[in-house]
């Protein structure tokens, strides 16, 4: 109800558009249609309290000046009703000590709605500045939110680079001098080629796990029907390095409805993956991917430890998922799965996902 009496206030108090001319003529129409009720009904009637109403409405409109004369103005046609209806007061020498009153009265109403209107009017234009100012504000947090996401994904995208063609180059050529090596010995007969061939093994794994990091990293956009895709050969990524059951469910047919959609939601569920790898030590990851009713929503669901009792609050990795997750309007959410775990979950609006 506060906020109802605010708005009506509000708008009781707003200067109309139309021409001050115009609300004269408004209020010298009240002052007189008081005055003849007040004449209609009578001297045994008192309608005095009612032309307070025009008095108000002088004083929002245009001005406490014209609120004054308006009071002036009401007395006026006041004694002026309810001497023609007959009333005794007016004929009595104590008339222009009622009539003073009167207007006293009225002024002082005036001057007090003054007051209160130009106090409300104040903090509205308070409101109105802190409401601004708030709006900057979080536009330029928002693109500095944008900022740093561009800063990072460049900052992958050299990491990336780094790996493919430095340290990818060097292992590989790390790993034909071990594969030299080993043949030497297995020549010479020498029982260490066997340690060599092991060396040659390791380095090869190495080789992999690299380009497959350097691989994910230097994935920048990803084309709407690809998303799919992706995921699965990020759930056999996952399954091959870290040995756990990580698989990829399609319901219905899901489809990002462009490519900054769907570069979001693999980094998202990437992010939630790798969450889900350092923290909750999970024997089963699993990336669902669905397209129900028109709203496109992404989980990732694990069977680990869960989520802690007491967070001191959302860690990197959950405000940047959060954060991709406001990009394209998604609402996100990490709950306790229904069987212990952790469920991330992101989900599209209709609007958003069609197309």
């Amino acid at each position: 109800m506060p906020s109802a009496t605010l708005w009506l206030l509000s708008y009781l108090t707003r200067r109309p558009r139309w021409h001050p001319a115009i609300s004269v003529l408004i209020i010298s129409s009240l002052v007189l249609l008081v005055g003849l009720c007040g004449y209609l009904t009578g001297p045994h009637l008192s309608l005095r309290l009612f032309y307070d109403i025009p008095v108000a409405l002088a004083v929002a409109w245009i001005g406490w000046r014209t609120g004054v004369a308006i009071s002036v103005a009401s007395v006026g046609v006041w004694v002026a009703s309810e001497g023609l209806a007959g009333a005794e007061f007016v004929r009595r020498t104590g008339l222009w000590w009622n009539v003073l009153i009167a207007i006293c009265m009225y002024v002082v109403v005036a001057l007090i709605l003054n007051a209160l209107i130009s106090l409300h009017r104040r903090l509205e234009e308070r409101v109105r500045e802190r409401t601004a100012a708030l709006q900057s504000e979080v536009m330029a947090r928002a693109r500095l939110q944008r900022e740093i996401l561009e800063i990072t994904e460049r900052e992958r995208s050299s990491i990336g680079r780094d790996l493919h063609d430095g340290l990818c180059q060097h292992l590989v050529g790390t790993a034909l001098a071990a594969q030299v090596l080993s043949e030497q010995l297995d020549s010479r007969g020498d029982p260490a080629a066997e340690s060599a061939r092991g060396i040659v093994g390791l380095v090869e794994d190495a080789i992999a796990q690299t380009r497959s990091l350097a691989n994910g990293l230097l994935l920048a956009a990803i084309q709407p029907d690809r998303l799919a895709a992706e995921l699965e050969k990020l759930a056999r990524t996952v399954s091959e390095q870290h040995g756990i059951d990580c698989g990829v469910l399609l319901r219905g047919e899901p489809r990002a409805p462009d490519k900054a959609t769907a570069s979001h939601l693999f980094r998202i569920a990437q992010e939630a993956v790798r969450n889900a790898l350092k923290h909750a030590q999970p024997s089963r990851l699993e990336i669902i991917f669905s397209d129900e009713g028109g709203h496109l929503t992404l989980t990732v669901s694990d069977d680990g430890t869960g989520l802690p009792r007491k967070r001191r609050g959302p860690g990197l990795g959950l405000r940047i998922m959060a954060h991709r997750a406001e990009l394209i309007q998604a609402d996100f959410a990490v709950e306790s799965g229904v069987g212990g775990g952790t469920r991330v979950r992101c989900r599209l609006p209709a609007r958003a996902s069609a197309g």
